[in-house]
């Protein structure tokens, strides 16, 4: 039997980068949703837009992700605050997010991170037309705070235009 010649170093790094960068894409952010009663939106509709906090401390970090929100749905043509317009109303019901520090340092020792928000569509009339909840968690120590608040804007979004 042959000697097997040594292994490129390079190589060997290579495929090391390859295997942590898909596993970092693989862990990195999740979302589930539930989905209680799907919205009923006509094309070209926009909504007025109404978010709340019920479900955490960190004001600072939840005055972002409503700006996040606001972006995605603007970027998707759905809100336009109006006289009469339908509305959607994002509420926060949990939101826990690890500082990035505490995620670099001890990560998933500092806990998991999750936002979970419910939403509901109101007709112009008042009546409910929609209604689901989103869930974004980040179980490991990859990824961002502000990923995983674009992440949860994006299903949140991706519910809304399904419909």
């Amino acid at each position: 039997m042959a000697a097997r010649p040594p292994e490129n170093l390079g190589d060997t790094m290579f495929r090391t980068i390859a295997l942590a960068a898909a596993i970092l894409v693989t862990t990195a952010c999740s979302t589930t949703s539930t989905m209680r009663q799907a919205p009923r939106l006509q094309p070209q509709q926009t909504f007025a837009y109404a978010f709340s906090n019920q479900g955490g401390d960190d004001d600072e970090g939840i005055a972002r992700l409503d700006g996040i929100i606001q972006a995605h749905l603007r970027e998707a043509g759905l809100i336009h605050a109006g006289e009469g317009n339908p509305r959607i109303e994002v509420v926060v019901k949990h939101y826990y997010v690890r500082s990035n520090g505490a995620r670099f340092s001890v990560g998933i020792m500092a806990g998991r991170d999750k936002i979970v928000s419910n939403v509901r569509v109101l007709g112009a009339d008042g009546a409910q037309i929609g209604d689901f909840d989103v869930e974004t968690f980040n179980s490991t120590a990859f990824g961002t705070t502000e990923g995983l608040m674009k992440k949860h804007a994006s299903e949140l979004v991706s519910k809304l235009k399904s419909a």
